[in-house]
């Protein structure tokens, strides 16, 4: 049976004495990019007066270009943390600047670098402007421990009664309006979250997840001095989630209902069912 051109792994070449396929599928790696990468970075260098290396979490594409458009006296650089090493230098005779070098131990895994005239404390506050709520996905981790409130939830239609239902809720339609039969614990603090809690926290309007930038270092042009600023930064983040609610569906003054948390202590006993 014939081979389609789709199965064959290389092309075929017959030769009187011998009989071999190779392979024209490999492709050479594209290199061309870098010097000009590199050369970005050091012009980057001399323009500005401090390089802070910075880490997202829940990161937000959206965030993200909100934050470039404030800050549109600085530079954000993403990626490439191998060929940024390069630019700033990896020991102190190669290094572009003094002290430059010692910054290269902080670029590593999903960061960023900023290039910035800004003191620290005032990027510190724009971060803590853009610091907003959206809904989980699978896999990160909750940032607060939710329940839901036993009773009726009027804002539910009576056709979400299924989905409701399969994704494990204990409820059921009373007079056409589904009612939590108990109270449910959909997650807890700092736990990963699956697809089906993602979904239940959404049903609900349950944000659990913040969009927040921290500082990890600072590299200063003036001294050549590298400061680690993670845990004066982790000091200065606003929190702005309680640890612990319950979700209430409740008639506010505009006569429509809506899904109230309300913030819940440690020692309040509480019946949940999972």
């Amino acid at each position: 049976m014939p081979v389609s051109k789709r199965d064959k792994k290389g092309n075929v070449f017959c030769f009187p004495s011998c009989f071999c396929i190779v392979s024209l599928t490999k492709t050479t790696k594209k290199t061309g990019n870098k010097p000009k990468y590199i050369e970005r970075v050091r012009s980057l260098v001399s323009n500005y007066k401090y390089i802070y290396v910075i880490s997202f979490e829940n990161s937000r594409n959206a965030r993200l270009t909100e934050l470039r458009q404030e800050l549109t006296d600085s530079v954000f650089l993403f990626g490439k943390n191998k060929v940024i090493a390069v630019a700033f230098g990896r020991d102190k005779s190669t290094q572009l600047k003094p002290g430059l070098r010692d910054l290269n131990k902080y670029i590593k895994g999903q960061c960023a670098l900023l290039f910035s005239n800004r003191e620290l404390d005032d990027l510190r506050d724009v971060f803590n402007q853009y610091r907003c709520q959206d809904y989980a996905r699978p896999g990160s981790i909750a940032a607060q421990t939710v329940i839901l409130g036993a009773g009726p939830v009027p804002r539910f239609p009576h056709t979400l009664e299924p989905p409701l239902r399969q994704l494990g809720l204990p409820i059921k339609l009373v007079r056409g309006i589904i009612n939590l039969e108990c109270d449910y614990s959909v997650c807890q603090l700092g736990q990963s979250l699956t697809p089906e809690q993602c979904r239940i926290l959404k049903y609900f309007e349950v944000q659990t997840s913040e969009f927040r930038v921290y500082v990890m270092a600072r590299w200063s042009a003036e001294d050549g001095s590298v400061d680690d600023v993670s845990e004066t930064d982790a000091a200065n983040v606003i929190t702005s989630l309680a640890t612990k609610v319950k979700i209430l569906c409740q008639k506010l003054d505009d006569g429509l209902f809506y899904f109230v948390p309300e913030p819940v202590n440690d020692e309040e006993s509480t019946t949940m069912e999972t």
